[in-house]
């Protein structure tokens, strides 16, 4: 076995047994006195990180591998819930929206895109958003996630290509990852894309980060 098979090995148990401390550290939540548990939600949403992060490497092997993920018919709807709850764990005080109607559709592997909300997430919760709102719009040829929050927004050197955006998110790769996924769906020699911007107030300030994530 390879170096690279071994490590790629080693990751996917330790997100394993992630998951099963997570699943213990809930029954221990809902087993305990309500005056402990904040005492315990800092675990909790650690051991919630780590598990997301080892997602994100055992994804970056296999594109580095062979770049090979099943697509399938799809509902934006749901993959928004799944990564909704993949993270309400650790950011407990957001105000999630999923403005996602449930007969939108598309074409797209649920696994890499539920990754691609969850790092957009966290990098909104990480930049201070107290509120994120995702939707889905498939009425174009190409399906739009769409991702806004009401934090302070992309810096002006980020949104002009001057500073790298691989330092925000998870394992500090960020929208860098984001991208990645884009770009792996590919239909009729297209590949999605991703645009960040500013949502702008009736005031002309900055109304928090705005990132859209296009499949073909």
């Amino acid at each position: 076995m390879k170096f690279e098979q071994l490590l790629a090995a080693v990751v996917h148990d330790l997100k394993n047994q992630l998951q099963s401390l997570l699943d213990f550290e809930q029954d221990a939540l809902s087993r305990i006195p309500a005056q402990y548990h904040q005492e315990l939600w800092p675990i909790l949403q650690r051991t919630n990180r780590l598990k997301n992060d080892s997602l994100q490497l055992i994804t970056l092997y296999r594109f580095h591998e062979d770049g090979r993920f099943p697509m399938d018919d799809a509902w934006p709807k749901d993959t928004i819930s799944d990564a909704i709850e993949a993270t309400s764990l650790q950011f407990p005080t957001i105000r999630f929206h999923n403005l996602a109607s449930d007969d939108c559709q598309g074409f797209y592997s649920e696994t890499l895109v539920q990754l691609a909300l969850v790092t957009l997430i966290t990098n909104s919760a990480q930049a201070g958003a107290t509120e994120i709102k995702i939707s889905a719009d498939d009425s174009g040829d190409q399906l739009l996630l769409e991702v806004n929050d009401n934090g302070p927004g992309f810096a002006d050197d980020i949104l002009s290509g001057e500073a790298e955006t691989t330092k925000a998110g998870p394992g500090g790769l960020g929208l860098y990852f984001v991208e990645l996924i884009a770009q792996h769906h590919q239909q009729h020699q297209r590949c999605g894309s991703v645009t960040i911007g500013n949502r702008k107030l009736m005031n002309q300030q900055i109304g928090g980060a705005q990132v859209k994530l296009y499949l073909p």
